[in-house]
């Protein structure tokens, strides 16, 4: 079985222990995060600001998934996922 590849620190910390409380404390802060934008959106906004506004609502609803989907266990002989593309390496 191939060993998991880490490509960021945060990766590396949510693989460690206290990883759980870590991803946990994140979802967190991204949740109240993307509801106050979503409030500051119900609110209404001029056009630029909600642009703005809408945008870190989506990126805030992005991250969560991304860290929920990190905690799901891996299938047992599952292939690691691939390498980045590298342009270096032809």
């Amino acid at each position: 079985m191939n060993a998991p590849i880490t490509l960021t620190e945060l990766e590396e910390r949510l693989a460690a222990p206290g990883g759980a409380e870590l991803r946990a404390s994140l979802v967190g802060r991204l949740a109240a995060l993307e509801a106050g934008a979503r409030a500051q959106l119900d609110a209404g906004l001029a056009p630029a600001a909600f642009q703005h506004c809408a945008a870190l609502a989506e990126a805030t609803r992005a991250a969560q998934e991304v860290l929920a989907a990190g905690s799901l266990p891996s299938p047992a002989g599952a292939a690691a996922p691939p390498l980045p593309f590298n342009p270096l390496s032809r």
